[in-house]
């Protein structure tokens, strides 16, 4: 078995931004599903919270090494998010850096279509700048990440990597205002956007 960096330890942006997220779990949800959970960064942090968790991701070697954590109440499928037989209903469902892998409308409906009414969608996406309006934003981004630097040192996750994304922040934000009406999109200073729902 591997030796893994315990949770508490990691850092990264998409995971610093996921914890901002974290509060926006009701407490009385009971289910949850993660796509593209990786190695299991936000399934565990989900099931810590009492969620009966399910989490989807195609990568074998990320779900072993997933596996050899604590599994406590999540459930591991090898599986295409997009073509999973998911029973749906879910009062919380997370995709941290996995949006950018598939057809952004489609899995935005999908993500629509799982959720419980009433539930919440927490998205910590990638998406690519454009350039050169985004030139200040890119070059505040630099400065901000090599100063990070100084005071942490970034955890990188072993999962498979898409960069640069396919999409620009432009194109999630109006996407996601079309197909999730009232949601909140924020595109943040670290190469990341954070997308939140509340399914009517």
């Amino acid at each position: 078995m591997a030796e893994h960096v315990p949770d508490a330890q990691r850092r990264n942006h998409t995971i610093d931004y996921f914890r901002e997220l974290m509060p926006l779990v009701p407490g009385t949800a009971s289910t949850a599903l993660d796509v593209g959970c990786g190695e299991g960064f936000a399934a565990r942090a989900l099931a810590a919270r009492g969620l009966s968790v399910t989490a989807v991701d195609l990568d074998e070697a990320s779900l072993d090494a997933a596996r050899e954590q604590d599994s406590t109440g999540i459930t591991y499928l090898n599986a295409d998010f997009m073509t999973a037989d998911l029973p749906g209903n879910y009062d919380v469902i997370t995709a941290l850096a996995v949006l950018h892998h598939l057809p952004l409308e489609e899995s935005l409906e999908r993500l629509a279509q799982l959720l419980a009414p009433g539930g919440v969608l927490l998205v910590v996406g990638c998406a690519a700048s454009e350039m050169p309006k985004d030139a200040g934003r890119e070059l505040a981004a630099v400065v901000a990440h090599q100063v990070g630097r100084l005071t942490h040192k970034s955890w990188d996750h072993p999962s498979p990597t898409l960069w640069p994304p396919p999409v620009t922040y432009s194109e999630v934000r109006d996407a996601s205002a079309r197909i999730l009406p009232g949601s909140t999109f924020r595109r943040r200073l670290l190469w990341r956007y954070t997308l939140t729902w509340v399914k009517p």
